[in-house]
């Protein structure tokens, strides 16, 4: 049986010295190579309007949502702090309607750092905008300019809980963020934090609806352990 799995793009709206203004949507390699290698075709989906989410979804059996910018802080109701950089409330608004319809068609999702608060918003839940200024963070949550692939930071997970079952309770991850989930959206768990009390993993009680906030699709080649978050997702959509 093929798995199709569908990965929201990315949109490129500022021009570059190379592309001058054609913008376009785009997707990181890495996410199309972790869902091959876990026995999944990926169908990597154009930004839409949010009212196509639903003919999105018909076509493929699991929605994976990527990182990226930002989200809007008005979707969360809330105005946006000085910290906020690049945002995109074009992507915002259609992967939230990727979120709804995937979870209406009970569909699998997995979101993946930026993915994972999109998810969050799209079940009413909050966002720290900037977690140094806003929770008070101390850990170095941005590992650049060590390289995307190395784990630098612990997490530790809840026993029993989805990632507990797949890595263990306490690891090693990378880590590339000043934002993450506050307030946690409706049915959500936390089931992973870092030692200074991020969250840095969430899910549903059906299990079928899960997210990190680190990267595991970079992580995959080198750290073999993470395979077993695609292997999961791939399982559920089948």
């Amino acid at each position: 049986m093929t798995v199709k799995i569908g990965i929201a793009s990315n949109h490129m709206i500022h021009p570059t010295k190379t592309l001058d203004t054609n913008y376009f949507d785009y997707i990181q390699i890495d996410y199309v190579d972790a869902v091959r290698h876990a026995g999944g075709t990926p169908v990597v989906l154009p930004i839409g309007d949010p009212s196509e989410a639903a003919t999105y979804i018909e076509m493929v059996d699991g929605l994976l949502l990527a990182g990226g910018q930002g989200v809007t802080p008005v979707l969360y109701g809330t105005e946006p702090l000085r910290e906020v950089t690049d945002t995109d409330v074009y992507r915002d608004r259609f992967e939230i309607a990727l979120v709804k319809a995937a979870i209406a068609a009970r569909k699998p999702i997995l979101g993946i750092c930026r993915g994972s608060q999109v998810i969050n918003v799209a079940l009413n839940g909050t966002l720290y905008q900037d977690i140094y200024s806003q929770m008070g963070a101390t850990e170095k949550h941005n590992q650049l300019p060590t390289s995307w692939e190395i784990p630098t930071q612990h997490v530790t997970t809840i026993a029993g809980s989805w990632l507990d079952r797949l890595l263990g309770h306490r690891f090693l991850v990378n880590t590339f963020h000043h934002q993450a989930i506050h307030e946690l959206g409706d049915g959500l768990t936390a089931v992973a934090k870092s030692d200074d009390n991020v969250i840095e993993a969430i899910g549903s009680s059906d299990g079928n609806v899960v997210g990190v906030q680190f990267h595991p699709e970079r992580m995959f080649k080198t750290t073999p352990e993470f395979n077993a978050i695609f292997d999961y997702f791939i399982e559920r959509a089948q």
